[in-house]
């Protein structure tokens, strides 16, 4: 529950992902362009506020551990527990799957926030389509 209605995280498809992830996280990119190749082998979840659609992030199993891409909200649900409740939801999946590791290729300007959440930096920063990255993994 927020302040602002009932929040409910649940499973969703590869293609429910789409809508939130291009405009968030690449809104002057092409929509096709935010389908990852390995979409279908992921685990996908979204949290809903009264039944819409706000959060997503996708799971993919890798030699290193859970890695989570797309992580994104909408910007009026930003700075308001949502994105906390489901990266929280992420972390209990893979621990309840036996992983020991959870990661992903972070934002710098998203640091901040993956560092609150038990997340570590990993090595240096590096660019990907113009934004600077690195790799924050917290130990589960």
């Amino acid at each position: 529950m927020t302040k602002q209605g009932l929040l409910e995280i649940e499973r969703i498809s590869a293609d429910q992902t789409v809508d939130i992830r291009h405009v968030v996280l690449w809104p002057e990119k092409a929509k096709p362009d935010v389908v990852l190749p390995e979409d279908a082998d992921g685990t996908h979840f979204g949290a809903s506020i009264n039944g819409a659609l706000v959060a997503v992030i996708s799971l993919f199993e890798t030699p290193e551990g859970i890695r989570f891409r797309k992580f994104a909200t909408l910007p009026e649900w930003q700075d308001k527990g949502v994105g906390t409740q489901l990266l929280t939801h992420a972390i209990q999946w893979s621990r309840k799957k036996g992983e020991r590791r959870i990661w992903c290729d972070a934002r710098v300007s998203a640091l901040p926030f993956y560092a609150r959440h038990g997340f570590a930096a990993q090595g240096g920063v590096f660019e990907k389509s113009g934004v600077a990255y690195t790799v924050m993994s917290r130990e589960l």
